[in-house]
């Protein structure tokens, strides 16, 4: 179902636009199954790895439709923002997810109702078919997220942790943020007192009675204690970029679009791709996930480009290109969480420096992303405004 090119992420942008505006909004919560899925974008793979950038989405959007029209798929693509916009303000909570993670995944890894579950054996069959459907084509329309997550939790109590990571391990557009978040808001961790409860008449109605749900279905919410949540820390400013340093650049699968935005602003030497295989493994991360994002990142630099699977080999090259400094795009809180001090020490020994660099969109917008979405939206005008108009940012600022 999808490509890990940009020619294909591109051409199901343009297949979808027409349809990005009210058709999207009157029909975006429609299941109808893998086959007849086309009331909605399908374009999140790409999106996880910004091979298709929110901004250049939305911009494409507004060309075909106003805003107001295009309210409501403008605001999905911006969920993405404000997920990971509120995870790095809160750090805390994926160390802690990962915590519980390896406490559960000890107590509960050969339990018959989780093992029954994730081999499609629940014996509920929406259930079970959209446990296939994920492993099959590493996608869930969104609804389905959000009902499989409530029964996973609600009915079967389950534990969300392990629902959380069996969802990161198969899904293409799996993002520690967006997926972690999404799961303890179901649970009702995220919106204290809010729980997201899968009702079998809602399932019906809008998988158009593919599935007629006769199993019973939790009617009351379970209750999980959790500790308050903490108090989210600012956005940290990013240190400057001496003018006069050789620089490299680093590509990662958290954003292949850096390859063309710090092109446009820095001169640089040299560039490589790098994806670290152990951090998937290390993750339990499903074989089709890592192979899509290695082929995105490779489609993105080309056939010719250098492209590594180690630090010691991204040092080689720093060497050898005789590098003063490498920049990269910023990496959001997750996977990489303990690959980025190891990669900037290995760099540091060999006399090199390591730079994040932060696009425009998420200075713009992460900071918002302190309390709920609604509160968030309020800034998203300002960034739509700049899309609309497309400017280049004022970037000399990062170098001194």
């Amino acid at each position: 179902m999808f490509t890990p090119t940009l020619a294909t992420a591109t051409s199901t942008l343009e297949s979808f636009l027409p349809r990005a505006g009210h058709a999207y909004a009157a029909e975006r919560n429609t299941d109808t199954g893998p086959r007849e899925r086309k009331n909605v974008s399908q374009l999140s793979p790409w999106v996880r790895t910004r091979m298709l950038p929110e901004w250049k989405i939305i911009n494409n959007v507004l060309k075909q439709h106003s805003r107001s029209a295009a309210e409501k798929f403008i605001d999905e693509v911006c969920w993405r923002t404000y997920w990971k916009g509120w995870l790095q303000l809160r750090p805390g909570i994926w160390d802690d997810y990962l915590n519980e993670l390896n406490v559960q995944r000890n107590q509960w890894s050969h339990h018959d109702c989780y093992v029954s579950t994730i081999n499609s054996q629940s014996g509920i069959e929406c259930l079970d078919a959209w446990t296939r459907e994920l492993i099959e084509t590493g996608y869930l329309h969104n609804h389905a997220r959000m009902w499989y997550a409530s029964i996973w939790i609600h009915t079967l109590q389950l534990p969300w942790t392990l629902g959380a990571a069996f969802f990161l391990a198969h899904l293409l557009d799996g993002d520690p943020a967006s997926n972690t978040l999404s799961w303890r808001w179901v649970a009702g961790l995220h919106t204290i007192g809010k729980t997201y409860l899968a009702r079998p008449g809602n399932i019906r109605k809008y998988t158009n009675g593919r599935f007629t749900v006769d199993e019973p279905l939790a009617e009351k919410p379970l209750k999980l204690d959790t500790p308050p949540l903490p108090k989210p820390s600012e956005i940290p400013d990013l240190p400057k970029i001496p003018a006069e340093a050789k620089l490299g650049l680093l590509v990662q699968e958290d954003d292949l679009s850096a390859s063309e935005w710090i092109c446009e602003k820095f001169e640089i030497h040299s560039i490589a791709g790098l994806f670290l295989q152990n951090i998937y493994t290390a993750h339990n991360i499903a074989n089709p996930v890592a192979d899509f994002r290695i082929a995105c990142l490779k489609n993105t630099l080309g056939t010719d480009a250098n492209y590594f699977e180690s630090i010691e080999a991204t040092v080689n090259w720093t060497k050898r290109e005789e590098l003063d400094a490498v920049i990269i795009a910023e990496i959001p809180v997750g996977l990489w969480n303990k690959a980025i001090p190891e990669l900037k020490a290995a760099l540091e020994q060999q006399g090199i420096k390591l730079y994040f660099v932060r696009h425009w969109w998420d200075t713009l917008l992460q900071p918002h992303a302190k309390a709920g979405f609604f509160r968030f939206k309020q800034a998203i005008p300002k960034a739509l405004s700049k899309i609309e108009d497309f400017p280049s940012p004022d970037w000399q600022k990062e170098i001194e």
